[in-house]
């Protein structure tokens, strides 16, 4: 069975134009609950290694917590948290989901 061996985010606020930096994040495999890995996204919005070891295929969530981050760049939160869904089918070594937040809306995507 293939590995990922890793897992990567980038979350960028759509409203400012700028990366949202300082936002928590947590990877956690569905079929059993397990945290395979948390991380901050930097001043680049980015958290380049989600995933603490390889991991095999299958459903994932990525939680992203914009609570903060949001409340103090936007004043108001509808999100608190960006709940990702995605099904890693093992065809590539690196997965990437971007995120695309603003105050009152976002969207993602298999990045590369």
């Amino acid at each position: 069975m293939p590995e990922i061996e890793r897992l990567s985010t980038h979350v960028l606020d759509t409203a400012t134009g700028r990366p949202a930096g300082g936002v928590p994040a947590v990877l956690v495999r569905d079929s059993d609950g397990t945290v395979l890995g948390t991380g901050t996204t930097d001043a680049d919005g980015r958290v380049a290694r989600l995933n603490d070891e390889p991991f095999g295929p299958g459903d994932v969530t990525l939680t992203l917590d914009v609570e903060q981050y949001v409340a103090a760049t936007h004043g108001t939160v509808f999100h608190p948290r960006i709940t990702v869904h995605a099904r890693l089918d093992g065809g590539r070594s690196h997965y990437h989901l971007p995120v695309l937040a603003g105050p009152f809306s976002h969207t993602t995507y298999l990045g590369s």
